[in-house]
């Protein structure tokens, strides 16, 4: 992760981690099940969840069908 990222984006790529691991486990998925059902390497996942790599919208529609929510839900808690 590049020294010069902006603390917002940082900011923005926790919540998102944090919100993704929370939705993980709810659902009582392990990263490697949900790397299964996504096509994204289970180190990817670690990574998105510990806000270290920056997430595509391909990464995120991914996930989010896989988890079965919108995909708000990874960037904003709620319905």
């Amino acid at each position: 992760m590049p020294d010069d990222l902006p603390l917002w984006i940082q900011q923005h790529r926790w919540a998102v981690g944090h919100r993704l691991r929370a939705l993980r486990h709810e659902r009582g998925l392990t990263q490697i099940q949900l790397g299964t059902l996504t096509g994204i390497d289970s180190k990817t996942i670690s990574r998105i969840e510990n806000g270290r790599h920056p997430t595509s919208i391909d990464q995120i529609a991914r996930l989010a069908r896989a988890l079965d929510v919108p995909s708000h839900r990874l960037f904003h808690d709620g319905p």
